[in-house]
């Protein structure tokens, strides 16, 4: 007669099977004369990851027993800083992933409180995050939200951000996607639309160069045009937006200004 299996060994299994399979993270218990990048090279993930995940502050001082949590191996993705409003399923979301991949990922306790500021690694999202549209050092002139606008004076939603930008600089595809649009419109002056997976679309505004086409299909990080002046614009630089469905997101949400 066979024995039967306790039904908390099952569990336990099933549980590290999923946490395999999604590549997600786990723990290393520190023993004496141990270094991280020892640690690092042994489970095969950048050091870097490794003191991020863990809020190391000084890599040369582990201490013995430590219990350190180790990135999974589907690294190669992104660390993503908790803005206010955010949520755990809207973060997932938008790098095409499931909420509870994040949750195991991270060791998140409570998926409904995220705490504003906090570092969350997100695997496999250096592809699917959305990059930064310029390469130069970043100053946003104006933000995201409501404001006065400063050449008709109405208080409207300013549906993007503005960089400074001179006439000129390159501008970069956030993301891969179709270009749906390529020329002038209204007060956006020149400007490229990019449509891209899960209803995303991005928008780059006030060019004085459109160096792509409608329906041709763009890399993340390819040069689609210059920054310029056209349109109703104060002076030299790129309006930027991000939108979901349709709607206007606060880009700053999704992209890390340096």
């Amino acid at each position: 007669m066979k024995k039967k299996v306790p039904i908390f060994i099952v569990v336990l299994l099933l549980v590290s099977a999923s946490r395999a399979a999604l590549g997600v993270g786990f723990q290393h218990e520190v023993s004496k004369g141990e270094t991280l990048s020892e640690i690092a090279d042994k489970y095969g993930v950048p050091l870097k990851s490794i003191v991020q995940a863990n809020g190391i502050l000084d890599a040369n001082r582990l201490r013995i027993g430590t219990m350190l949590r180790i990135p999974g191996k589907a690294l190669g993705g992104v660390w993503y800083e908790v803005q206010p409003g955010d949520t755990l399923s809207g973060i997932a979301h938008r790098h095409g992933l499931g909420w509870k991949v994040l949750q195991l990922t991270n060791d998140i306790a409570s998926p409904r409180h995220l705490r504003v500021g906090a570092k969350i690694f997100i695997p496999n999202g250096s592809e699917s995050a959305f990059r930064c549209p310029l390469r130069v050092p970043i100053d946003v002139t104006s933000k995201y939200g409501h404001r006065y606008h400063p050449i008709t004076g109405r208080y409207r939603l300013h549906e993007g951000i503005d960089f400074r930008a001179s006439v000129g600089t390159r501008v970069y595809a956030a993301q891969s996607g179709k270009v749906i649009y390529a020329g002038r419109r209204g007060g956006y002056g020149k400007v490229v639309g990019i449509q891209h997976a899960g209803d995303w679309t991005t928008w780059y505004g006030h060019l004085s160069r459109i160096r792509v086409s409608v329906g041709g299909k763009v890399d993340q990080g390819q040069v689609i045009g210059l920054s310029g002046n056209t349109g109703m614009s104060t002076g030299p630089h790129l309006h930027f937006e991000i939108r979901y469905k349709g709607k206007s997101e606060n880009p700053v949400r999704y992209l890390t200004l340096r």
